[in-house]
């Protein structure tokens, strides 16, 4: 069976359109998620935040369909990775884990920054929603406790 990534690699290969610069960065981006859930760098309270934001990437019905939308459905899964990942690094003060986990040929801090820039250009107003979809406030708050 193969793994996530390489059927991402797939379904993406071919795909010319709005944003295949950044869509062809997806598996890239998909596992440097995965590969933060094994940083001893990652604290144990962002763990569940890393875990949805994966899940919503596996997930094929989530705000920006791929089943409807092809590869372009991808945005908002790169655009939720992007936040996960910026979150981490403040959390954790440094960008270090980005640089332990990542395997793409960009510079991943830029690549970040790039697609958080253009979250208005990549989802529109649908960041509320997508967050919501992983249950993000639930998670903060559970989070918020936990510091007490």
């Amino acid at each position: 069976m193969n793994s996530f990534d390489k059927l991402l690699e797939e379904q993406i290969s071919a795909y010319e359109g709005r944003h295949d610069d950044l869509i062809y960065q997806a598996p890239e981006l998909y596992r440097l998620l995965t590969r933060m859930l094994d940083d001893p760098m990652l604290p144990i309270r962002l763990r569940p935040i890393v875990i949805s934001a994966i899940a919503y990437f596996i997930l094929p019905n989530d705000i920006i369909p791929e089943e409807l939308h092809g590869p372009y459905g991808y945005v908002d899964d790169i655009f939720l990775l992007a936040f996960v990942a910026d979150l981490v690094c403040n959390e954790i003060g440094s960008n270090e884990i980005l640089l332990n986990s990542w395997d793409g040929e960009a510079d991943i801090v830029s690549l970040i920054e790039e697609i958080l820039s253009k979250e208005e250009e990549l989802i529109g107003d649908q960041k509320k929603r997508i967050l919501g979809y992983i249950g993000y406030e639930y998670l903060i708050s559970c989070w918020r406790k936990m510091q007490g």
